[in-house]
């Protein structure tokens, strides 16, 4: 199996991308500051993906450029989807059915390892409900996972990545974010099994260092700071008139929409280099 994510393993931000272009802007970032990285596709930019084009585009351009990329399907409740992201030979799935009993939450879990493993694909599944910006500070705290729903979940499945709510959300933050290190501590004692942060968007360099100092912590997502440098870049575009009707070069754009999504990608990248030596 090419358990990418194991225990000893190098730490990872997972960037959430929808095309051909943004997935490059990333890949240039790691070629830049040399990390392996994760491409990570939601359920939605999966469903609108060329997924066959796509997966051999990612997987050649790291080849050329020797660069360490991995595709991941991110938060995915269709049963399908997973089964064909398995056999077009994405890495990792992950399966999320957070929002179903914990015992359900077992038994679709497992029925997604047997599927993943005969291929060799990892499965991430997820414990607690990490919530989106739209919600409350009440209902995050509602969300976060318990250590005996962990210990009961690891018990019970074979899981390679698991994704456990700790006070991060989706999104941008309405206020300082409350995050539960003591989960991240406490399940690190009774399991290796790699620790997945969600909800990477918003927090500060400090906050990431200290999640990526939790050598179980294995695997940062990132997704809204993507949509937001892509926004950026277009920002720049129309401030320096690249939009306007006369002499309207659409590479122009492109590009400065590919540099602001590579410059935010690579700094997160150079945390990771800081968290190595710290």
């Amino acid at each position: 199996m090419n358990k990418y994510i194991h225990a000893g393993s190098p730490q990872f931000f997972a960037f959430n991308v929808w095309s051909i272009e943004s997935a490059k802007a990333v890949m240039d970032a790691a070629a830049q500051t040399g990390c392996g990285l994760i491409l990570q596709t939601s359920m939605k930019a999966y469903e609108q993906l060329d997924k066959e084009g796509f997966r051999t585009y990612v997987k050649d351009y790291g080849q050329k450029n020797d660069i360490k990329t991995y595709l991941h399907l991110d938060h995915c409740r269709k049963m399908e989807y997973i089964h064909e992201a398995v056999d077009l030979g994405w890495d990792s799935v992950m399966i999320d059915a957070s929002e179903k009993p914990l015992c359900e939450n077992i038994v679709i879990t497992n029925e997604v390892i047997r599927t993943a493993r005969q291929k060799g694909v990892l499965v991430e599944a997820e414990i607690g409900q990490i919530r989106g910006q739209e919600d409350d500070i009440s209902s995050v705290k509602a969300g976060i996972a318990g250590m005996r729903e962990i210990e009961e979940f690891l018990k019970n499945t074979d899981v390679d990545m698991l994704a456990a709510a700790i006070g991060t959300v989706h999104g941008l933050y309405k206020g300082a974010p409350d995050i539960h290190y003591d989960v991240i501590e406490q399940t690190a004692q009774i399991t290796e099994i790699p620790f997945v942060v969600h909800g990477g968007t918003g927090l500060s360099d400090g906050e990431l260092l200290r999640l990526l100092s939790y050598k179980n912590v294995k695997k940062i997502n990132i997704s809204t700071d993507v949509k937001l440098a892509y926004r950026r870049g277009i920002e720049e575009s129309i401030r320096d008139g690249a939009m306007e009707p006369k002499g309207f070069d659409p590479l122009r754009v492109e590009r400065r929409i590919h540099d602001s999504i590579q410059q935010m990608a690579a700094e997160k990248m150079e945390l990771l280099k800081k968290g190595r030596t710290m």
